[in-house]
């Protein structure tokens, strides 16, 4: 048993031991990326939700530009997909890409759906993990648009502080939609 995964299930507060257990039977698909090795690519379909159980990967896209844009990170205990392709079948337009050597475990939408149709309290969390990422998405553009940079990482360090030693600063920078320089100027005015 994924011990991890059932913390994660279990603290949900969503979820009774039993429907704990049904979900543990099925999330059963291990994996493991190495740093810089993609998870998902691009035009690709992946029908699978993913739980990191140790390490770090971020979601990307590129501009017009031909620079890399990073849209969000996924760590211990968090889940990921891409939600184009997990949900309406579409091939992702974004890019799943492990920063740290990352290992996952995978639940087939499939799987997952079988499990809702039959299981009010599995339908219940799944709906509160769709909504809570929806409000979080929903802030992030909020922050994005109405935040000044440093105020961007006042909050990105409040809510994500544990990532700054464990992920390169250019994708931290990417992620506040800052420039490097920026980022370095903001971190040595606080310091």
């Amino acid at each position: 048993m994924n011990l991890a995964l059932n913390q994660f299930l279990i603290h949900s507060k969503k979820l009774g031991v039993l429907s704990v257990n049904e979900l543990l039977q099925v999330w059963q698909k291990d994996k493991t990326i190495k740093a810089k090795e993609l998870l998902l690519d691009f035009n690709q379909l992946d029908s699978n939700l993913y739980f990191v159980k140790k390490g770090c990967v971020r979601l990307f896209v590129i501009d017009k530009n031909g620079e890399q844009i990073t849209l969000g990170f996924a760590y211990e205990n968090s889940l990921i997909t891409c939600f184009q392709t997990f949900i309406e079948g579409k091939p992702s337009s974004i890019s799943i890409e492990a920063i740290l050597d990352t290992d996952l475990v995978a639940i087939a939408k499939t799987d997952l759906m079988q499990l809702i149709y039959k299981n009010t309290e599995i339908a219940l969390w799944y709906q509160s993990m769709l909504e809570i990422t929806l409000s979080g998405h929903i802030q992030r553009q909020v922050e994005l648009l109405t935040l000044k940079p440093q105020e961007r990482y006042e909050v990105f360090m409040h809510r994500s502080g544990h990532l700054l030693n464990r992920v390169p600063l250019k994708l931290i920078a990417s992620y506040l939609m800052m420039k490097p320089e920026t980022l370095s100027r903001i971190r040595a005015k606080i310091s």
